[in-house]
């Protein structure tokens, strides 16, 4: 099997063959920080490695043996999609700073965007009310101007809602996506899409060919709030993705703003509760500000 001469490439490489598997790619680098013994095993040697995933790390195995590293940086460069590895000097600092940060991010548009370090990360539901849809604006346009990167996840609803208004305000917004830059989902953020890619940044810790699946979506908030020195939750049930993503963010030792909601809301049940567990309720622009100022 041909080794890649440089670390940079072996990663990339590795990863990219093992579609995007953060726990492969650990245990490789577990074995040889190099990653050069990789290379260097047979497919029998490889696959007692991973001895429950056989099927898994055989296909894997195969890609490393077929799929070369410079014709995948060249089609890299053909699709406009960039890449940065936890080695290189501009992967953000404080994604770097979590329990377990991407080995590899993939994206397109303009990587200047991650160079300011105030980030707020704005999740909610799918299915926000008018209430949260019109305290959402009212709270982050001035943030956005101050000037504060929003991170959303572009989904339905308020994510998709965040970015728009950073748009709106000639700020800035990174979508972190939960599957390849290939891919779309849902197929009605299409424009949106193209419009971040072409005048913000979308990244992704998937290769580009991975398509979207369920699991992926809560593996993928750890990155949201691991970009961002606070997550503010505008309006979620008691068991939403957008409490995993709080969690998360608890977890990495960062801040967790929530809006207040009606307590008969069920939408707003899941924000109230985070109050209640020590959230800070935002009421006016100047809560978030005051944190960053």
């Amino acid at each position: 099997m041909f080794i890649p001469q440089s670390l940079s490439d072996r990663l990339l490489h590795l990863h990219y063959s093992s579609f995007g598997s953060y726990s492969l790619v650990k245990k490789c680098l577990d074995r040889d920080a190099s990653l050069e013994a990789v290379y260097k095993m047979g497919k029998t040697e490889f696959l007692r490695l991973f001895p429950k995933t056989g099927k898994f790390a055989a296909e894997v195995y195969d890609n490393l043996t077929n799929v070369q590293v410079n014709y995948l940086k060249h089609e890299f460069y053909e699709k406009g999609i960039g890449y940065l590895d936890i080695n290189d000097p501009k992967y953000p600092f404080l994604l770097k700073e979590i329990y377990d940060p991407p080995w590899i991010l993939y994206y397109k548009g303009d990587p200047r965007i991650l160079h300011p370090s105030l980030r707020l990360s704005v999740i909610g539901t799918r299915h926000p009310s008018q209430y949260a849809i019109n305290e959402m604006a009212s709270v982050l346009t001035k943030v956005i101007k101050y000037p504060l990167t929003i991170v959303s996840g572009m989904a339905l609803g308020i994510d998709s809602m965040a970015h728009d208004l950073a748009l709106k305000e000639n700020g800035l917004t990174i979508a972190v996506l939960a599957y390849g830059v290939d891919h779309l989902y849902p197929s009605s953020l299409k424009t949106l899409k193209e419009t971040l890619e072409k005048n913000q940044l979308i990244l992704t810790e998937y290769p580009p060919y991975v398509k979207p699946n369920r699991w992926q979506f809560p593996a993928r908030n750890r990155i949201i709030s691991g970009l961002s020195q606070a997550s503010f939750i505008i309006e979620a049930k008691q068991k939403s993705g957008s409490l995993i993503t709080a969690d998360c963010a608890i977890q990495q030792g960062r801040d967790v703003f929530a809006l207040p909601g009606r307590i008969s809301n069920s939408e707003s049940a899941g924000t109230n509760y985070l109050i209640q567990q020590g959230a800070k309720p935002i009421l006016k622009p100047e809560d978030i500000l005051d944190e960053y100022i």
